[in-house]
């Protein structure tokens, strides 16, 4: 299972350097993971939109200081990452899916961010994202590699001071990504497939 630890020193391995048993011991190691890993994470997380990073959220209104450009102001979940769309609140009927990113686009609304504040068109919004999800055991495995090759990236060159080293991981590390992201879209893909065969099924 893994841990931010157990990530770290894969990225440290990834590079030939020594583990480290906590983050918090005064090592090198431990001070540069604890430098990069969490703008690591959040970036590769903003990179896709990976299922298991995916929530959905009713908004919070807030007082619209745009009134003549939009309808509605409402509130940022606070760990939000990225938006991924916005929707008018769902009846609760289980046919609606609101947490399937592979649901038709027909439905999204138009919207705007400025800071913390997200306008819209509706009085009743849905807000479906991507969340700075902090716990790795909630990761996929292929996104634990690419995430260990990210985080090595950003190590290479206060770790080993050699262009060419980071160079390869960056290679590496995209294409794991890339790998990760294939795989949890097409595992998404034969969910959504499945439950759409079920719910016509029950019809």
């Amino acid at each position: 299972m893994a841990s931010v630890v157990s990530i770290c020193n894969l990225a440290l391995s990834n590079l030939g350097k020594e583990n480290i048993a906590t983050l918090t011991e005064a090592t090198a190691q431990a001070t540069a993971c604890n430098q990069f890993y969490e703008i690591t994470r959040d970036t590769l997380l903003q990179s896709f939109h990976w299922s298991f990073a995916g929530k959905t959220a009713s908004l919070a209104q807030v007082t619209n200081d745009k009134p003549g450009q939009w309808a509605y102001a409402y509130s940022k979940p606070s760990d939000c990452l990225d938006i991924r769309r916005v929707r008018r609140q769902y009846s609760g009927d289980a046919s609606s899916l609101p947490d399937l990113d592979t649901a038709s686009d027909e439905l999204d609304l138009p919207y705007d961010i400025e800071g913390e504040t997200i306008y819209t068109t509706t009085e009743t919004a849905m807000l479906r994202y991507t969340m700075r999800l902090t716990d790795p055991t909630k990761f996929s495995p292929l996104f634990v590699v690419a995430l260990s090759w990210h985080l090595s990236v950003w190590l290479a060159m206060p770790m080993t001071r050699d262009p060419k080293i980071r160079r390869d991981a960056f290679q590496i590390a995209q294409q794991m990504q890339g790998e990760a992201a294939e795989r949890d879209a097409n595992q998404t893909r034969a969910t959504s497939e499945f439950t759409s065969s079920f719910l016509e099924a029950r019809r």
